[in-house]
């Protein structure tokens, strides 16, 4: 299987209408929004970047993000990612929600741990979905019961719900791509080769190996720091695993390498017009790094609908802030996002002279 998700890169390339308005001073609208139905959680994860925007049970309510995700796509937004501060899959609406979108034209997918999964609720998502990714982190019930903060039998139960998923979609014949995630901790270390063999055995399409990045508002910091010889370890090992598997193996590795050196390629933020953030509580933010910030919520679907959040004065300014007043070297996080959109972004803008003698 050829990689070609470019989990390391960017698409813009593929957009290259939404980058020339951008050009030409336009405020577009978002090509990715990320939703947030829930910000609570059936986990505990170690690594959990979100750990300080739970101190209140908020949910959603359904009809009203279904209103606004249809005037999303008539506005112009591609895609939409569920996850967010909790776990999505708990929120009851779901499978409304995601039908909802695809039904507004807009591609869907979910990043869930899986554990609150059933059959019934596969046989109602799956069709309606671009990709679906388990974020698992571990290949034993030991080291996942660790990194996950719940009890072992927690693991096996999402293994059966990942194998259930495969299930459904081999019997509807469905194109769903279905893929895992291993956020790459020194408790999880010596536990890829056991996640490789578990998760080809499974037949998932991909296991995505990435550096943990701590969010700024965390509340449990690591400190953690990768080394150069854990790096190759880590690269070693997938690059000796993968030939006769089934299951392509992505390495991170421009993001791993970032967060090592802690070295950003770019200056300022540009990527802010390009995507988007709902939070649970209907927030919209130009970035999630920055949730409970005013500099960066620009509306909330509960009092506007998405033409005003979106083409309104307080968006406007706020992605203006980010290309001109943001200082992105002392304040964002090392493995943005944007990282790799920004990259582009800031090439484009560094126009050279006598620029038709290609």
């Amino acid at each position: 299987m050829s990689n070609n998700f470019h989990m390391d890169g960017h698409k813009l390339f593929w957009h290259l209408d939404r980058v020339s308005a951008w050009q030409d001073g336009e405020l577009i609208a978002p090509i990715y929004v990320e939703i947030s139905p829930v910000s609570y959680c059936n986990h505990n994860c170690v690594f959990c970047g979100i750990d300080f925007a739970r101190s209140e049970r908020l949910s959603l309510d359904s009809e009203l993000l279904c209103q606004r995700i249809v005037e999303m796509g008539l506005l112009g937004v591609k895609s939409v990612m569920f996850a967010g501060e909790g776990e999505p899959l708990l929120h009851r609406d779901l499978a409304q929600m995601v039908s909802c979108a695809k039904g507004a034209g807009i591609d869907v997918s979910i990043t869930t741990n899986g554990s609150a999964a059933n059959h019934d609720l596969w046989e109602q998502l799956l069709p309606d979905l671009s990709w679906l990714r388990f974020s698992m982190d571990a290949g034993s019930t030991q080291v996942y019961a660790k990194v996950h903060q719940v009890s072992g039998e927690i693991f096996d139960k999402t293994v059966a719900n990942i194998r259930d998923a495969l299930s459904v979609r081999q019997r509807l014949g469905l194109n769903t791509t279905i893929g895992v995630q291993y956020l790459i901790l020194p408790e999880n270390l010596d536990d890829l080769a056991a996640a490789i063999s578990v998760y080809n055995e499974l037949g998932v399409d991909y296991i995505s190996f990435k550096p943990y990045s701590e969010h700024p508002q965390m509340l449990n910091k690591s400190g953690l720091i990768y080394t150069q010889e854990m790096l190759d370890k880590v690269e070693s090992l997938i690059d000796s695993s993968q030939p006769g598997l089934k299951t392509k193996l992505i390495y991170r590795k421009a993001s791993a390498e970032s967060y090592r050196t802690g070295v950003k390629a770019f200056s300022q933020c540009s990527a802010l017009p390009f995507w988007g953030y709902i939070s649970s509580k209907g927030d919209f933010y130009t970035c999630s790094v920055y949730l409970n910030d005013e500099r960066f919520c620009v509306g909330n679907i509960k009092d506007e609908n998405m033409k005003d959040i979106l083409f309104g004065k307080r968006r406007r300014n706020s992605v203006t802030y980010g290309m001109t007043d943001l200082h992105v070297g002392d304040t964002c996080r090392t493995n943005c996002r944007m990282a790799r959109i920004n990259e582009f972004l800031e090439f484009l803008n560094n126009r050279p002279d006598h620029l038709n003698f290609i």
